[in-house]
């Protein structure tokens, strides 16, 4: 069935408006009677028939609600350096597809694009609609957050506050895998940090640490800033549900 995100789920009955409600009549062309799927990010899933579809207007029955079983079984706030181009934007998507829970972008030392407080804004308007559609496509019910984007300092805070475990992609880290590192893991919230194009300087690292981060390596081979978090996501979801 298809899926198709509306804020506003609670009734019997559901009037979808605005763009959705014109992808399902006029791009789908879908009719009274078909059956379809809503969400409102909360992690449930509406199933519905179309009753009636009007100019503006698309009025879907809710028969059956049912929470998703597409999540994973831990929380992944991943904390992305700002990318340049549109990398930041495939490491949403594809983050999103991989499960993480919410995103914190954050400027470090070594990020080449570093927005105005305009360009920050427009940029977080763009990342919270591509990991929407991205969830949609993925058939998750619920809808990453695309924070603010924050100082590193105060992204490092914001990770300590969060509780549980923060790690560190670290590609001069030896000895520790995110394997060996997850084995110590007393959370079901992993906080996870993903450096820039040209990685975390010695003194970021060391002022993670200090909030209590543990570094980690990836691999032997150095993945690229907009893949290392997909990377570390995937291995992340497959190690916990593994524990289930």
């Amino acid at each position: 069935m298809r899926r198709f995100f509306w804020p506003d789920i609670a009734g019997r009955q559901v009037a979808i408006t605005g763009t959705e409600a014109k992808h399902i009549s006029r791009v789908l062309r879908m009719q009274p009677g078909d059956m379809l799927i809503l969400f409102d990010g909360s992690g449930v899933d509406c199933i519905g028939t179309i009753t009636r579809i009007g100019a503006e207007s698309v009025v879907v029955d809710i028969i059956e609600r049912k929470p998703s079983d597409r999540e994973l079984p831990v929380r992944i706030v991943l904390f992305q350096a700002v990318l340049k181009s549109d990398h930041l934007d495939y490491a949403i998507q594809k983050c999103t597809e991989a499960g993480v829970y919410r995103f914190m972008p954050f400027i470090s030392e070594r990020c080449v694009k570093r927005p105005d407080e305009k360009a920050a804004r427009k940029l977080v308007e763009r990342e919270n609609r591509i990991a929407l559609e991205a969830a949609k496509q993925c058939g998750r019910s619920i809808v990453p957050e695309v924070t603010d984007i924050l100082p590193f300092r105060e992204a490092a805070k914001a990770a300590c506050s969060l509780g549980g475990t923060i790690l560190v992609a670290y590609e001069d880290e030896k000895k520790r895998t995110l394997k060996r590192a997850l084995k110590k893991a007393d959370s079901m919230q992993i906080a996870l940090f993903i450096g820039p194009e040209g990685g975390f300087s010695k003194e970021e690292i060391s002022v993670l640490k200090e909030y209590g981060a543990v570094s980690c390596s990836l691999g032997k081979r150095i993945l690229r800033a907009e893949t290392a978090g997909l990377a570390a996501a995937a291995m992340i979801g497959y190690e916990f549900m593994e524990k289930e």
